[in-house]
């Protein structure tokens, strides 16, 4: 129901035309999420229906986009929100897969810097044993040469 102040009514909030498509499909996924919510006055729900939205466009973004400091927050909102009576488990599940995600891309970042300190290395060690088998070649080549009349003379 399109209201007079530029926003549509989803399930009791009120949502800007730009979000609705957003709330619309939390609501036809997650039926339960705000069943038990309870604040009544309408700028208090809006604002609740806000941080829910901006949770999930945290929670969207790449792991490596997101700081400890922004999970953090993401985990303290869950909470504030689950507080006022929204059912958030479906969301909570994802924030968990992220911050798994994260942490497997952390280690596989740290391995990765490990195993390319490791060829660098053995890059070094090659150049010097490639460098020691030139000598040992060099040097063979001179004592298997022949020795002229002069050398000997």
């Amino acid at each position: 129901m399109w209201n007079g102040d530029g926003t549509v009514d989803v399930n009791g909030f009120r949502v800007f035309y730009s979000e609705v498509e957003c709330v619309r499909r939390i609501f036809e996924k997650h039926p339960e999420t705000a069943m038990n919510f309870g604040p009544k006055n309408q700028l208090v729900k809006n604002a609740y229906m806000n941080n829910l939205l901006d949770l999930i466009a945290t929670i969207c973004l790449a792991p490596q986009e997101l700081t400890v400091e922004e999970i953090v927050d993401a985990e303290n909102t869950i909470l504030e929100l689950v507080e006022v009576g929204f059912n958030l488990d479906w969301l909570k599940k994802k924030l968990e897969e992220l911050c798994v995600k994260k942490k497997k891309m952390e280690a596989r970042g740290a391995r990765m810097r490990e195993l390319d300190r490791m060829i660098v290395e053995q890059r070094r060690v090659l150049l010097e044993l490639e460098g020691e088998l030139k000598n040992e070649e060099n040097e063979a080549v001179c004592d298997s040469a022949r020795l002229g009349f002069e050398d000997v003379v």
